[in-house]
């Protein structure tokens, strides 16, 4: 061959490649850009050995190009994953301080220009600690690694959580949320309730993000009935801004905006889409969208869930109990903890001492072993990541030490991501559970709570924790017997009246926070007036009490009063939910035995 015919050759090769790789990005899954690409350097590299070398080529030189471009490409997939799990980890350790000095900070006495300082910080790091996630999430995704869980879980209680976590991201006023279930879809169903509601929070999260004005609805219907499953279809419709033809075939792939500009107008990585698409795919389930240009758009989504069992389902008492109760139960606690980064150390012993635990930190092996053998250490805080010994180490060391006292010590590790291999390891070296970073207060508070060494008796600590469901706070309190009565005892019928119930509750929320901007107090003790009749109905005297009270302020024209009434209301009504369906979980338990 001449040597123009082969540069000319060459050449189209190299412009061939670079379609091939805008293609693959734009349009292809990781998995199909990776059969292409494997498929054309087999062909590109066939070319070329004919070209340098056509008297000596075999016939199977092809499956062992093949082989060798199938591992070279999975080699850099894995370098690549492996990148963005450091870079995440790196990240995530600083972002860890900054949103836990942010959220003590919160804490201290601030002046109004201090606290509206303090909350922009916390809303950066928490959007950074999003895109992260999103990033990190993708990778995941794309490399295989995603697992999901399969348990047994309420659904109702997932979509009425999902939604009362949105309706608090509102900003409009002029939106509607609604929520339509049909009858016949199941309340116990079985999967992994932590990806559905990361997929219905992404596309109600978009709705929100793009509307102006008037509704967004999440529609819960049995697409096709199956003996041992049901295929449940979810659909998501706003009347937000829409997106054009043109845009609509690119919204599921990587990186893609529905216009150039709208990174810059409402943010986001452009891979939210695009890792419902593949989570939901990946349950075996399908995804769609339908929109037109200024009119809304329509996502609906199926997903076959295994028929459910409410007796599965676990109560976590300690999440119930109230943050004065979990500090009653710390106090007195001590805790070992094993962290290399001075900021984090400084950081988790602030927060352990203000619920009045004993801490050691500044901690190495050797220093470690001799407080765990000298001090009743109830807990061990153990970073997995630290460079001189890791915390995998460390732990094994701990679990396979002589003494009992040592050996036997709850181990809680923390890092800043966590992967299926990690809790493979966790789980095989004997390490008790797992936080990961950032962490709330909350987070933190439970996993101590689930795992320290008990200083009192575990039916002590049980005791108190479930005395708070049965004494709690007088705003949270309901009696569903009197209710059940007046629905001739159907359980179904109290399921529909409380169904409806927590609907009027949300559209409370929505009225208030609509009314307070324009201080429309006379709206707000309409809706009041509305809600106080459903307290009654549950005989939660104590919140309709303070509903009764906002409502006559908002006719007194006590403006700061009726903002301080609501948010107490705001404080105290998720744990009312919470008692509300612990008690109606009892019911539907003592019915079924």
């Amino acid at each position: 061959m001449s040597i123009s015919k082969t540069k000319d050759l060459i050449g189209q090769l190299s412009n061939l490649e670079r379609a091939v790789s805008e293609f693959s990005f734009e349009e292809l899954s990781a998995e199909d850009a990776k059969e292409l690409q494997l498929s054309f350097n087999s062909f590109r590299n066939s070319i070329e050995h004919h070209i340098y070398t056509p008297k000596t080529c075999k016939k199977n030189n092809g499956s062992e190009i093949k082989n060798k471009e199938k591992e070279e490409i999975e080699r850099k997939l894995l370098n690549q994953n492996q990148f963005i799990a450091h870079v995440s980890h790196e990240i995530r350790t600083p972002l860890n301080s900054i949103i836990g000095f942010a959220n003590l900070l919160k804490e201290e006495n601030l002046n109004e220009s201090q606290d509206k300082k303090v909350q922009a910080i916390q809303f950066a790091s928490t959007s950074l600690l999003k895109i992260i996630n999103e990033v990190l999430e993708y990778s995941k995704i794309s490399s295989g690694n995603i697992n999901f869980e399969t348990i047994d879980f309420n659904l109702s209680s997932l979509i009425n959580d999902v939604m009362f976590l949105c309706q608090t991201l509102m900003l409009d006023n002029n939106i509607k949320m609604i929520v339509d279930i049909d009858d016949d879809v199941p309340t116990i169903i079985k999967g992994d309730p932590t990806k559905l509601s990361q997929v219905l929070l992404n596309l109600l999260g978009n709705s929100i993000k793009f509307i102006n004005k008037g509704f967004i609805k999440l529609s819960v219907s049995v697409k096709n009935a199956h003996k041992d499953h049901n295929e449940l279809k979810f659909t998501v419709t706003d009347t937000g801004i829409g997106i054009s033809k043109e845009k609509l075939k690119k919204v599921f792939k990587r990186y893609a905006q529905a216009e150039d500009d709208t990174a810059i107008k409402y943010g986001g990585t452009g891979l939210g889409l695009s890792i419902t698409k593949e989570i939901v795919e990946k349950q075996k389930g399908s995804i769609t969208i339908e929109s037109k240009e200024g009119k809304g758009t329509i996502i609906s989504f199926t997903i076959p869930y295994a028929v459910g069992n409410a007796k599965n389902i676990p109560l976590n008492l300690i999440e119930s109990s109230n943050i004065e109760n979990g500090k009653k139960l710390l106090a007195g606690t001590e805790i070992l903890v094993f962290e290399d980064n001075l900021m984090n150390q400084h950081l988790i012993k602030e927060q352990l001492m203000k619920w009045d635990c004993k801490v050691h930190t500044h901690i190495n092996l050797n220093k470690g072993l001799a407080v765990l053998a000298n001090k009743k250490i109830d807990l061990v805080l153990m970073d997995l990541k630290m460079p001189s010994i890791n915390g995998f180490e460390m732990s094994k060391t701990i679990r396979q030490h002589k003494n009992a006292q040592i050996n036997t010590v709850p181990i809680v590790a923390f890092s800043a991501d966590f992967t299926e291999q990690d809790s493979k390891d966790c789980k095989n070296i004997g390490i008790n559970d797992f936080l990961l970073k950032p962490y709330t207060l909350n987070e933190l508070m439970t996993v101590i709570l689930n795992n320290k060494r008990e200083k009192t008796k575990r039916t002590t600590i049980k005791k108190m924790l479930e005395k708070q469901m049965i004494e709690p706070k007088e705003t949270t309190k309901v009696d569903l017997d009197n209710l059940l009565s007046d629905c001739f005892g159907e359980l179904d019928m109290l399921n529909e009246l409380i169904k409806l119930f927590k609907l009027n509750a949300l559209e409370f929320i929505g009225n208030v926070k609509m009314h307070l901007k324009t201080e429309n107090l006379q709206e707000i003790a309409l809706s009041a007036h509305k809600l106080k009749a459903g307290f009654a109905m549950l005989k939660a005297n104590g919140m309709r009490q303070l509903i009764v009270d906002l409502e006559a302020n908002s006719k007194a024209g006590n403006l700061e009063k009726v903002k301080n009434l609501y948010q107490m209301f705001l404080l105290d009504y998720p744990r009312l939910e919470e008692n509300i369906d612990y008690h109606l979980k009892m019911l539907n338990n003592k019915n079924d035995g």
